[in-house]
C-alpha cells in the first residue's frame, strides 16, 4: 500500500512539472533583442541641393604693356581679387560601394567683379578699380570616402579635380577681356545627417587650388591697343549646406 502511495505521488509531481513546462515559452520562439534597423543603405544615386557661398582667397599678379609693341611688365604693388559669390548649388553622385562614392558639383553661375587691390601709395590704377566682370564656373569632380560607423551621422572626405572657366566676361578698365579655362585640385570634407533612409541634411566644404590667366587687348579710354594679363592663383572655399536625398 505504501508503495502505491509513493508511485501515485511521483506521478502527480511529473504531471505538474510537465504542465509548468508547457506554460513556459519555447526556446525556439524566445524573443531576440535586435538593434535598430540601419537608417541608410549606401547604394545607388544621391543628390544634394542647397546654397553655396564661394569665399574667394585668390592672389593675382597684373602685367601690362607700357607702350604699343613693348613686352608685358609686372605692375608692382598692384593685385586683383575676384568677388565672393552666394548662389544655389547642387551635387549629384553615385555610391560605388557602401563607403565610396563619385560625384559632380555644379552651381548657378553669377557675375563677379574683378577689382584691384594693393597700391597703398595711391598710384594707378587706384584700389577698387573694376578691371572686368566675369561669370566664373567651377565643376568639382570628386571621389569620396564615407564613414558609416556612426549610423545616421556619415562624415566623408574626398579628393578630385575641378575644371574652371568663365561663361562670359565684360569690360571694365580692361577691354577685350578673355579668360583661359584651367583645371585645379579640389579637396572635400563634409557630412550627411540622415533623417530616414532617403532624406537628410548636408554640410559640405571644398577647397580649390588652381592657376589661371586672363587677357585684355586694351585699356578703357586709351586709343592705342595696350595688352595686359592677370595671372591668378585661384583658391576659393566652397561652403554648401542643404538637403540630401538618396534614391
Amino acid at each position: 500500500m505504501v508503495r502505491g502511495v509513493l508511485l501515485g505521488a511521483l506521478a502527480s509531481c511529473a504531471v505538474a512539472t510537465l504542465a509548468r513546462a508547457a506554460d513556459l515559452p519555447s526556446q525556439d520562439h524566445a524573443p531576440v533583442l535586435k538593434g535598430p534597423a540601419p537608417v541608410v543603405d549606401n547604394l545607388g544615386f544621391f543628390m544634394r541641393l542647397g546654397v553655396t557661398y564661394g569665399l574667394n582667397t585668390s592672389q593675382s599678379t597684373l602685367y601690362a604693356q607700357p607702350g604699343p609693341g613693348l613686352p608685358l611688365l609686372e605692375l608692382l604693388g598692384v593685385g586683383a581679387k575676384i568677388a565672393d559669390v552666394f548662389t544655389l548649388g547642387a551635387q549629384f553622385g553615385y555610391f560605388l560601394t557602401n563607403n565610396v562614392s563619385a560625384e559632380i558639383a555644379v552651381g548657378l553661375p553669377l557675375d563677379a567683379k574683378v577689382t584691384t587691390t594693393g597700391n597703398g601709395g595711391g598710384g594707378l590704377p587706384p584700389v577698387g578699380t573694376r578691371l572686368a566682370t566675369v561669370m566664373p564656373a567651377i565643376v568639382p569632380l570628386t571621389v569620396d570616402y564615407h564613414f558609416t560607423q556612426l549610423g545616421a551621422f556619415q562624415p566623408y572626405l574626398g579628393i578630385g579635380i575641378a575644371p574652371l572657366f568663365s561663361f562670359r566676361q565684360s569690360d571694365g578698365l580692361d577691354t577685350g577681356v578673355t579668360v583661359d579655362p584651367t583645371v585645379g585640385l579640389v579637396l572635400q570634407a563634409g557630412t550627411d545627417v540622415m533623417i530616414d533612409r532617403h532624406w537628410g541634411v548636408t554640410f559640405d566644404v571644398k577647397k580649390v587650388f588652381a592657376y589661371g590667366k586672363s587677357h585684355a587687348t586694351g585699356i578703357a579710354g586709351v586709343p592705342v591697343p595696350l595688352a595686359s594679363e592677370q595671372h591668378t592663383h585661384y583658391q576659393p572655399w566652397l561652403l554648401t549646406t542643404g538637403v540630401v536625398y538618396r534614391f
